[in-house]
């Protein structure tokens, strides 16, 4: 049997094993939601203000850490024999030493300059940093079909995190303290995943295959994350900055709804991998040209009834934005499945997805630059949206190009 036939029949996710996974993640992402709420009570709106902007503009790093690394390895250690102990010691490695330049500056600046508004913006760096490392290091686990770290990591986080919102209010902990105590949970955390991972050196030509891979897979997901952030400092640019906290209180519901789907697809990736592997290329390229041209005319249609309600209604309460982010979400999970199968098959697509990453962030900032001034946050829900269509057209259309091409050098002369 091939490597990619026995991962194929060894990473086999049932219904329990699936539904204890989404367990774990689902109740971090309630805990944080409900602590959210909590420090909303505990904090003066100025201090919550000050907190979200801070954590919104910057909660995109966690993705820049684990998305790339992560789905490298989901990819890249299901068909590999010699070099898996390599690409997971590397990824080892990262895990462990990334987080430590970005905790000494944050507890230096605590110890200098408590009180500074950088501070909180290191202190959060710092933290989401740490989280994505922590990320990173359930994922190997997880390649190395170990599912209940995950969960176990998870939980223990929401729980303390819960518990730490809780002191917040009991003893008015200011937004610099309840940061520290988050980093230093993710700290302890991480280094309770370490063992049981190889330490294995990766030589030169592995490093520069994962290297590359996790730059191209991680474009997506980064560079989505980012535009969260990008909104949030245009709405801090502008006289409705006063939003922030209604802002990042919904977008903590899209994050939750889009991290089910990030597992989901994290977890079946290996399979999925493995199976395009073993000459599965075509169907899934297919596939990913169907599901991207129906985004297409979806997110059209959104971005067309949504900014029309938007102009014509100007909202600006929470229900508002969370009527526009429900109705996006399904196109939004959509086009998710779309680039994942897309990365998943060979360098051209994967090349195409990074590609159509960067078009999306470019629009969304663009249009977020002029709908944000006028309609506030719910101007920032429809930039958002843009993200869709943009990443759709872009990605669809080069894979159709490339498919047709493919197709006709393949007809006899």
């Amino acid at each position: 049997m091939t490597a990619g036939g026995q991962a194929v029949a060894g990473h086999r996710v049932g219904l329990r094993r699936l539904a204890a996974l989404l367990a774990g993640r689902a109740s971090f992402r309630l805990l944080l939601y409900g602590s959210a709420a909590v420090l909303a009570l505990a904090w003066t709106a100025q201090d919550f203000n000050a907190y979200s902007a801070a954590v919104g503009a910057v909660n995109w790093l966690g993705m820049l850490i684990q998305a790339g690394t992560e789905k490298a390895a989901l990819k890249l250690v299901p068909r590999a024999r010699r070099t898996k102990d390599q690409i997971l010691g590397t990824l080892r490695a990262v895990t462990l030493y990334v987080p430590l330049p970005f905790t000494a500056v944050a507890v230096a600046a605590v110890v200098f300059a408590p009180g500074a508004t950088a501070t909180l913006y290191l202190l959060a760096i710092a933290y989401y940093v740490a989280l994505g490392c922590g990320m990173l290091g359930v994922a190997l686990h997880r390649a190395l079909e170990r599912y209940n770290r995950d969960t176990a990591y998870f939980a223990l986080l929401g729980l303390g995190m819960a518990g730490m919102a809780g002191l917040a209010f009991a003893l008015r902990v200011p937004p610099e303290g309840y940061l520290c105590g988050l980093l230093a949970l993710t700290t302890a955390l991480n280094l309770g995943l370490l063992p049981g991972l190889p330490r294995a050196r990766a030589n030169a030509g592995v490093r520069r295959v994962l290297a590359g891979t996790a730059v191209l897979m991680g474009a997506a997901d980064v560079l989505h994350s980012a535009q969260v952030g990008v909104l949030f400092l245009e709405l801090a640019l502008t006289p409705h900055a006063t939003g922030s906290g209604h802002l990042y209180l919904v977008t903590l519901g899209w994050t939750f709804a889009g991290s089910v789907i990030y597992t989901v697809q994290r977890i079946y990736q290996p399979r999925l991998s493995a199976r395009i592997a073993n000459g599965g290329t075509a169907a899934a390229k297919v596939l990913a040209r169907r599901v991207t041209g129906a985004v297409t005319w979806l997110s059209a249609a959104w971005l067309l009834s949504a900014g029309s309600a938007v102009a014509i209604t100007r909202p600006s309460g929470p229900f508002a934005l969370v009527a526009l982010l429900v109705t996006l979400l399904p196109i939004h999970t959509l086009m998710n499945y779309g680039v994942f199968i897309l990365e998943n098959t060979d360098g051209t697509d994967l090349r195409a997805s990074a590609r159509a990453a960067i078009i999306g962030l470019a629009v969304v900032a663009a249009l977020g630059a002029v709908a944000i001034p006028l309609f506030g946050t719910a101007g920032a829900i429809v930039a958002l949206g843009a993200n869709e269509l943009a990443v759709s057209l872009t990605a669809g259309r080069t894979s159709s190009l490339r498919a047709r091409r493919g197709d006709a050098a393949a007809r006899p002369t």
